[in-house]
């Protein structure tokens, strides 16, 4: 989530159900709580559960993209490395990326974002892996385009060997809102 000429950013650690109208100054809000208002994320979800098997989390051969074809264009899959904690895009589908208006897949979270956002993210994942839990979040960000968008990403947790979380598997979506102090209406064309 890009933030360009964005002068504050900060995390919430409480739970923010509302997507339609989150702080203007929030721009990743953590939501435990799983409050998916996509419902591609509450399908992307119950799939995810449904590849735990009894285990703590799924793998990542677990995921079968022939099983997800309605949900591909807004799918995550982001590696993960610890010591020192690193985020890299595995695969962005196309709606992210034509959102972006950049395809950032290969490349870590580190070589994209700016400092400030960059560990407002982190601070979702490490809550992510010290919790052992999903996680959704959601705020508001603008792109290349000028265009301002809220999102809502869902962030499932893959392991390999069944503890450590070594992938995140999961959905961003963004739907179009208008600028901070415009009134004259969206132009989404």
């Amino acid at each position: 989530m890009q933030t360009e000429g964005a002068s504050r950013k900060m995390v919430s650690t409480e739970p923010a159900h509302d997507q339609e109208s989150p702080s203007q100054d929030l721009w990743v809000n953590l939501d435990p709580g799983m409050v998916c208002r996509d419902q591609s994320l509450q399908e992307l979800h119950g799939y995810w559960e449904s590849k735990k098997r009894g285990r703590k989390f799924p793998s990542r051969r677990d995921i079968d993209p022939a099983e997800i074809v309605p949900h591909l264009a807004n799918v995550i899959l982001i590696d993960v490395f610890h010591d020192p904690l690193r985020l890299r895009y595995r695969l962005l589908g196309t709606r992210i990326t034509d959102v972006m208006r950049r395809n950032s897949t290969g490349k870590f979270y580190d070589e994209i974002y700016e400092p400030e956002l960059l560990e407002a993210i982190y601070r979702s994942f490490r809550w992510m892996f010290q919790n052992g839990q999903p996680l959704r979040t959601h705020g508001e960000s603008f792109y290349p385009d000028r265009k301002f968008y809220t999102y809502e990403a869902l962030n499932l947790p893959l392991s390999t060997d069944g503890e450590t979380i070594d992938m995140v598997f999961g959905g961003l979506v963004f739907h179009p809102k208008l600028p901070p102090g415009d009134q004259t209406g969206p132009d989404w064309h």
